[in-house]
C-alpha cells in the first residue's frame, strides 16, 4: 500500500489519481484551521469533468481540528486508470487529505 498527502485549496484539488487499476483503502480529510470548513468531494471517471453527477459529498462540514474518514474498516473504492478524486474546500488553506491506496 501507498500513502499520498495533499493540501486542499478552495478550487478543485486532485487528492488522488489512479494509475492502472487501484483501490482506495483509506481516505481522511482533516481541518487544521481555526474554524469550521466545508468540502465538496467528487469521484470522477477518466474522461469526465467535475459536475453534480459525480459528487459524493456536498458542503460536508468539518469542525476545527477535526477529521472526516471515508473508506475505512474494509471499505474500498475501486478506480480505473485515470479516474480521480477531487476535493474543493471553502477556504484556500486548512484542509489536508491523506489517501492510502493499493494496486489491484
Amino acid at each position: 500500500m501507498t500513502i499520498q498527502t495533499t493540501a486542499v485549496s478552495n478550487s478543485a484539488t486532485t487528492v488522488y489519481s489512479s494509475t492502472n487499476n487501484t483501490a482506495i483503502t483509506y481516505m481522511e480529510l482533516t481541518n487544521v484551521s481555526g474554524g469550521a470548513l466545508t468540502v465538496d468531494i467528487h469521484v470522477i471517471p477518466n474522461g469526465d469533468s467535475l459536475s453534480n453527477t459525480n459528487i459524493i459529498a456536498k458542503t460536508l462540514s468539518i469542525a476545527t481540528l477535526d477529521s472526516y474518514q471515508l473508506y475505512t474498516g474494509g471499505e474500498k473504492l475501486l478506480l480505473a486508470n485515470g479516474d480521480t478524486v477531487q476535493v474543493t474546500a471553502s477556504a484556500a488553506t486548512g484542509i489536508n487529505a491523506v489517501v492510502s491506496f493499493t494496486a489491484i
